[in-house]
């Protein structure tokens, strides 16, 4: 049986093109680190192009605010198993403040999720395991639910391995 070097060809480009989705999926980021209120270091990411208002539009529903504060949490939280992950930075909470604001009279819980951000606005992320979880438990988590706070170590690892960072 002879084998075609066309046959190598396929596999190469379909490991390729997975490849480079992945990469190009990641959210490029820079980061920093600073030291919060109660003086805990805390790691601060930014995003290197603010398309938040598109990301985030006024009329967002409950369900997709709901899952975007439990995804940002995610990168500081440490979890049996996390699906999903969105850059927790000060242009996203400002914008998911506006549109909580904007759809307070609509959203069944808007001052649970008002209250998180407004922490995490003033770069105060003490709640973040509790947040998380209680986003969780609204949306009948069954897996995954938070049992520590991450040190910056561990944020900064999962960082990495999700996001494009900037130096």
């Amino acid at each position: 049986m002879k084998f075609s070097k066309k046959f190598l060809l396929i596999p190469i480009l379909a490991v390729a093109i997975i490849v480079g989705y992945l990469y190009l999926k990641k959210e490029n980021v820079t980061v920093t680190e600073r030291i919060s209120p109660n003086g805990e270091a805390v790691v601060l990411v930014h995003e290197q192009k603010s398309t938040v208002e598109n990301e985030f539009p006024l009329t967002m529903n409950e369900g997709d605010v709901q899952q975007a504060i439990h995804k940002m949490s995610h990168q500081k939280v440490l979890a049996s198993q996390k699906w999903g992950a969105v850059p927790l930075t000060p242009e996203r909470v400002k914008r998911l403040i506006q549109v909580v604001e904007a759809n307070k009279k609509h959203y069944k819980n808007a001052d649970l999720y008002l209250g998180i951000l407004e922490k995490w606005d003033k770069g105060d992320f003490d709640n973040v395991v509790q947040a998380h979880n209680t986003i969780w438990d609204l949306q009948g988590g069954s897996i995954g639910k938070a049992y520590e706070k991450a040190s910056p170590e561990e944020e900064m690892k999962f960082i990495e391995e999700n996001f494009h960072v900037k130096q």
